[in-house]
């Protein structure tokens, strides 16, 4: 069973969670909170810690990029994944460098949160679209000493790089990119050769830490 934690000052979003994972067995919601406060008061001695947690970055009171290291102290283990209709790229990389491990824009369609979060059960980075170009330009000029190697990957290799921090399956990616799997699979590996790393984990670590 996945479970998973919210902090949300939507009730409309807080209650679509709630109607969505109630009768599913594969999913349970171990909280739901209007604001950080709340969660302080009232949940965090309480609560079995999630596998994934969705915050908002809007909070009213203490933040959501302001609550996102104080999250990762009383939830270490937890997937942090913000929720926002902000794509200004300062916010984005305020909350990644902070310690979020996604960045899902609003409004997004609650049929999708399974998929997304198998996502993350994949391996990859809870990105979307249009976060995951901010993310890549960002780093470029924010952490050459960790991301210089990306100018040795060609253009295609880019773009499975960027499909590959989604968490897709090299099936999907193929898919996206019109490509068979086993061109994938060569880009991947050309991909880690360049960036010198050996797994998708190690990937993940140079872009979200």
């Amino acid at each position: 069973m996945v479970t998973i934690g919210m902090i949300e000052d939507d009730p409309k979003i807080r209650g679509n969670f709630q109607d969505y994972f109630k009768y599913d067995s594969q999913f349970k919601l171990s909280f739901s909170y209007h604001s950080l406060e709340h969660f302080l008061s009232e949940g965090q001695m309480q609560i079995e810690e999630p596998y994934i947690t969705f915050l908002d970055i809007s909070l009213p009171g203490i933040s959501g990029l302001e609550a996102i290291p104080i999250l990762k102290k009383s939830l270490p283990n937890t997937h942090l994944v913000v929720l926002s209709g902000n794509s200004d790229p300062d916010i984005v990389w305020n909350a990644i460098t902070k310690g979020a491990r996604g960045y899902l824009l609003k409004p997004f369609s609650i049929n999708n949160i399974k998929s997304n979060i198998q996502v993350v059960k994949n391996g990859g980075a809870l990105l979307s679209p249009e976060i995951a170009h901010i993310l890549i330009d960002r780093l470029n000029e924010e952490k050459p000493q960790k991301t210089y190697r990306l100018k040795f990957l060609t253009k295609r290799e880019q773009d499975v790089l960027e499909q590959l921090l989604k968490g897709f399956t090299y099936k999907e990616i193929a898919n996206v990119l019109s490509l068979s799997v086993t061109t994938i699979n060569d880009h991947i590996k050309n991909i880690y050769k360049k960036m010198n790393v050996n797994s998708k984990a190690e990937l993940l670590t140079v872009f979200l830490r």
